[in-house]
């Protein structure tokens, strides 16, 4: 009988080891499972499911802006930059990506992940791409989602001081002696300094020749060198140039006179009642942001627009901050696109 009770024994000692080696195995898997649900924010109490994002951010930030350095959205952006990595704790990395009147900087945010780290520094030009340009990978409305309005830029209608005209009368007397002789710049196919000298013809029956540069800064070197005859550019762009004496600012182009230079009249009350051309900025993301990281950039921009220090940085620069919501910056933009597609139908401005 001893051997029999033997065997039995051993096999109770068998049938134990494999308990304790399957709960060993067990026991190790749940804490494996526990790590992983640590690692992808898993709380404990929440409901199954429920994923709690990553801190943000995590990482630098690039703020694209879609034109070379010199112009509003540029200096904007840099005075911005500095401010937001003290806030966010992460550097922000201005990168100028220019070309096609803001098409190929926009393209490249708007195929970014929406994880926050890839920003535009957008302007009004953002609004009209999609009206010019039938082959762009974008549509401007869908594929990128607004931020924050940062700011208003308004326009001015300068000359060469050599030019031998002392207003806008005389401007336009000038560019009717000279049909088709008269140049003008902008950055770009498509961006609001474009379509106001687009503008300008339409209502005074002047022909000038446009000639798009990648942005603001060679084009207002051609101009001061006098290789063009006129300009509709941001005052942020020209009023260091005005100041000096070498060139003669004729008019505002917005609607009403600026607060930063209420000494130049509008285009308007010089005699062509409802011109208008207003500039602005805004910050926006690749649609699909998530909403939090969203409200929090918002916050942060917002802040950092009111401090004082900013502000008269802003100012200095011939930049007004207007820090609005998104939703008024997306209104912004529809009510843009609106009104420069009359524009472009009436003008047969062929679509590049």
């Amino acid at each position: 009988m001893a051997k029999p009770i033997v065997q039995q024994l051993d096999k109770f000692g068998a049938a134990d080891r494999i308990l304790r080696v399957t709960l060993a195995a067990l026991l190790g898997l749940c804490c494996a499972t526990q790590a992983v649900r640590a690692q992808v924010g898993v709380v404990s109490g929440a409901s199954a499911g429920t994923v709690v994002p990553a801190p943000w951010p995590e990482k630098p930030l690039r703020l694209v802006v879609p034109f070379v350095t010199g112009g509003a959205a540029d200096s904007a952006a840099r005075i911005l930059a500095p401010a937001l990595q003290k806030k966010l704790g992460q550097s922000v990395i201005v990168e100028n990506r220019p070309g096609a009147g803001a098409a190929i900087g926009t393209a490249a945010v708007a195929a970014a992940r929406p994880d926050g780290y890839t920003l535009l520094m957008g302007s009004a030009s953002n609004a009209i791409g999609n009206l010019l340009y039938k082959n762009l990978p974008y549509v401007f409305a869908r594929d990128l989602e607004p931020v924050l309005l940062v700011a208003e830029v308004p326009g001015v209608m300068v000359v060469p001081r050599g030019l031998p005209v002392q207003d806008l009368a005389g401007f336009i007397a000038y560019a009717k002696a000279h049909p088709g002789e008269v140049t003008y710049g902008s950055p770009g196919v498509g961006t609001s300094v474009h379509l106001a000298g687009e503008l300008l013809e339409s209502m005074t029956g002047v022909s000038m020749l446009h000639v798009p540069y990648k942005g603001a800064a060679p084009a207002m070197t051609d101009l001061l060198g006098a290789r063009l005859q006129v300009m509709f550019p941001a005052l942020s762009a020209a009023q260091v140039h005005i100041k000096a004496g070498a060139l003669r600012v004729l008019a505002v182009t917005t609607a009403q006179r600026s607060a930063l230079a209420p000494e130049i009249p509008t285009i308007a009350e010089l005699g062509l009642s409802g011109y208008e051309v207003g500039g602005w900025i805004g910050v926006f993301a690749p649609s699909g942001l998530d909403t939090n990281v969203n409200a929090r950039l918002q916050t942060v921009l917002a802040e950092t627009l009111k401090e004082p220090e900013i502000l008269q940085t802003f100012l200095s620069a011939g930049i007004e901050p207007t820090p609005e919501t998104s939703q008024i910056l997306r209104a912004r933009v529809q009510a843009d696109a609106a009104r420069w597609a009359k524009l472009i139908q009436m003008k047969r401005i062929e679509l590049q």
